[in-house]
């Protein structure tokens, strides 16, 4: 806390920068933060976002949801008067349901009245303290969106960042509006693609969560068929966007249009290390390189530069997937709390081999391991024959990656040779390869496991996947090398003691002609 003087915060001109020493002066715990999803947007981040609108002009309906102090719509009009064409008016409507920042957020709409005063543009605003998604859903449920719910010109918003359960009442208050989505920020953003009027501009700063996998797909669908992306900038750290918060999520800042007349053959991705002020890397992307018309999942693939679109369009192009290469993928059956009973800390005649994430790397098996408290064991009985699997050639990948890994997808080969059993136990934080709920021939299972953990694959997983977390349905939906490719990428790979990834990156440019 900076715990800036009261007549410093008072004399601060700028909206931003009074918005700004509001934030870092706010006497809020960390636990009342994420109770509400809550991370206030720094002055950089959010003179950033007000730069990515193409025009602000004419007579300006602004929305922000979850204003927090006011920052966002402090930094718009910032920028709405720095403009060579600038608006006759601007109206913002601000929501928040922390009523503890009404106080701030009305001192920070009032420095935006004497600025647009200055500059000869008629400002009012409106303070909503409460339930976004509460007010909103009950307008769009009872069918009165068109003739009495306010369409916007302008949306800007850092929405609050926290999963939905599904019985909650905000689950169902969405579901009522017919939007169904896991998260308080992708629940803002569907609300606002509907708030917003045709032609309106939108932009956000969220998690890159949203942008693959099961959770998100029917948001995907509904986002992406109204608004047309125009602008994504990465944030490569996990850790600086907001950095005072803790935020580890890795974030996106995104700029899209509503419409159908936006229709954008292009979409400008760029990224930055840390702050959106630095040096960037940039690229000009096709718009069906970033959305596939062909996927139904509808995975927003961000490359940033020209080596991620060389390897989106090798691995894109590759002609198998799981199915045609003969290979299925699970998540493993064990999930320890519920099997408490059945766990053993020490291996004996009476039980069979569990394995967790901790006992995989790329170069191998450690089973068991001497320096975890995990019980690596599972009592050979009845009751857990469901949740084992015959023993034999499988390949494992870490559902979670830790951040001092490398690589996304840490995948390894179980081979029955180095652990002596008849059946295993894959842990519920693995997500296992198998033929049809059998073990793979050994070749087919070292040549995936090679393709699993080579630089392409990493690369072009990272363009989609946002988070630490792989998912079953993710690696479902990639594109595989055939069979026969595989089980080539696994006879030249089968006879060597320890994984090296240069090795391996020849082994399949080789083989699948990218060298």
């Amino acid at each position: 806390m900076s715990n800036q003087p009261i007549e410093l915060l008072e004399t601060s001109e700028l909206p931003t920068e009074f918005a700004d020493l509001l934030r870092r002066n706010l006497d809020q715990d960390a636990d009342h933060k994420s109770a509400l999803g809550q991370y206030l947007t720094p002055v950089q981040i959010a003179r950033f976002l007000a730069s990515l609108f193409e025009s602000i002009d004419g007579e300006v309906r602004l929305l922000d949801p979850g204003a927090g102090v006011g920052a966002l719509t402090a930094a718009f009009v910032e920028e709405a008067c720095g403009r060579k064409k600038r608006p006759m008016s601007i109206h913002a409507s601000v929501y928040e349901l922390d009523s503890a920042l009404e106080g701030s957020l009305s001192k920070t709409m009032a420095k935006c009245g004497k600025l647009c005063q200055s500059h000869g543009i008629q400002f009012s605003s409106t303070i909503i303290i409460g339930d976004f998604i509460e007010l909103t859903t009950s307008q769009l449920s009872n069918c009165l969106f068109e003739s009495s719910t306010p369409s916007f010109t302008h949306v800007i918003m850092n929405p609050p960042y926290k999963k939905i359960r599904s019985d909650s009442s905000t689950r169902k208050q969405l579901r009522k509006a017919g939007i169904e989505t896991s998260n308080l920020y992708t629940a803002f953003m569907s609300l606002a693609q509907h708030l917003i009027e045709e032609s309106g501009q939108f932009v956000s700063i969220t998690p890159r969560s949203f942008c693959n996998g099961p959770y998100f797909k029917s948001f995907r669908h509904s986002f992406l068929d109204a608004m047309r992306l125009k602008r994504a900038h990465l944030f490569e750290s996990r850790k600086d966007a907001f950095k005072e918060d803790a935020v580890l999520q890795e974030n996106v800042v995104l700029a899209a249009d509503r419409g159908v007349h936006a229709q954008r053959d292009r979409v400008l991705i760029t990224s930055s290390y840390r702050s959106c002020d630095e040096e960037t890397t940039s690229r000009i992307a096709p718009y069906n390189d970033v959305i596939s018309p062909s996927d139904a999942d509808r995975f927003i693939h961000l490359a940033t530069d020209d080596a991620g679109a060389i390897v989106s369009q090798r691995v894109g192009r590759l002609v198998s997937n799981l199915v045609d290469a003969g290979v299925s993928v699970s998540t493993g059956r064990v999930v320890d709390f519920r099997a408490k009973e059945h766990l053993r800390r020490e291996p004996d005649d009476e039980t069979l081999p569990l394995l967790y994430p901790c006992n995989i790397s790329q170069s191998g098996i450690n089973w068991p391991r001497s320096d975890t408290k995990k019980p690596q064991s599972l009592a050979d009985c009845e009751e857990t024959r469901k949740l084992l699997v015959p023993s034999g050639y499988y390949v494992l990948v870490k559902r979670f990656t830790t951040k001092e890994e490398a690589k996304r997808i840490v995948a390894c080969v179980f081979d029955p040779n180095v652990i002596n059993a008849d059946r295993v136990g894959f842990e519920n934080h693995l997500n296992y390869f198998h033929c049809d709920g059998s073990p793979m021939p050994k070749a087919l299972a070292v040549g995936l496991a090679t393709f699993l953990n080579s630089t392409a694959v990493d690369m072009f997983f990272r363009q989609f996947n946002g988070h630490t977390q792989v998912n079953a349905t993710d690696l479902r939906n990639m594109r595989y090398p055939s069979q026969e490719q595989l089980k080539s990428i696994g006879k030249r790979m089968i006879f060597r003691k320890y994984f090296d990834v240069k090795i391996a990156d020849e082994v399949v440019g080789e083989v699948l002609g990218w060298n």
